[in-house]
């Protein structure tokens, strides 16, 4: 990740719901694990983004912890800073990019038609950890896209 430290901290998996009109809005879960101490924590998160795509400007996502994700390594934490449960609430920055084959896909028997690459900033001034994470799901329209957009993170109960 850059600059940031590698920590023990990895994404198990993530779920989500978004969706747009000419912006999005998401909400889901991200589900971390600690390799060495074998805690677990989850996080919920909200976003509010903006981007450019090809497709419809009305869209809905969605995937569950089933659907495949997951993190492309562990969390990356800046130099003096802490990632772990204790670090939420806290605001950051998403940012994302994926592409779906909506209902075409359905057609033709697929259970999962989109995908995607996204960054989880966590922390705003200063960002002092962020993740590289990936998914696949459901979406109920075909298109293509890229966005960037204000979260906020909280330890779910």
């Amino acid at each position: 990740m850059g600059l940031m430290l590698r920590t023990d901290w990895k994404l198990d998996t993530s779920e989500e719901k978004s969706g747009s009109l000419f912006f999005s809005v998401a909400y889901g879960k991200l589900y971390f694990s600690n390799t060495v101490t074998k805690e677990k924590f989850t996080v919920n998160y909200r976003c509010f983004s903006v981007g450019e795509g090809k497709g419809l400007p009305v869209g809905a996502n969605w995937s569950n912890t089933a659907d495949p994700s997951g993190g492309f390594d562990n969390v990356g934490v800046a130099p003096g800073h802490y990632f772990g449960s204790l670090a939420f609430p806290c605001d950051g920055y998403m940012m994302g990019i994926g592409a779906s084959s909506g209902f075409v896909g359905s057609i033709f028997g697929y259970h999962v038609t989109g995908g995607g690459y996204s960054i989880a900033f966590f922390g705003m001034m200063p960002v002092f950890a962020a993740i590289r994470m990936w998914g696949k799901g459901r979406a109920a329209f075909p298109g293509a896209g890229i966005s960037g957009g204000v979260a906020r993170y909280e330890l779910a109960v």
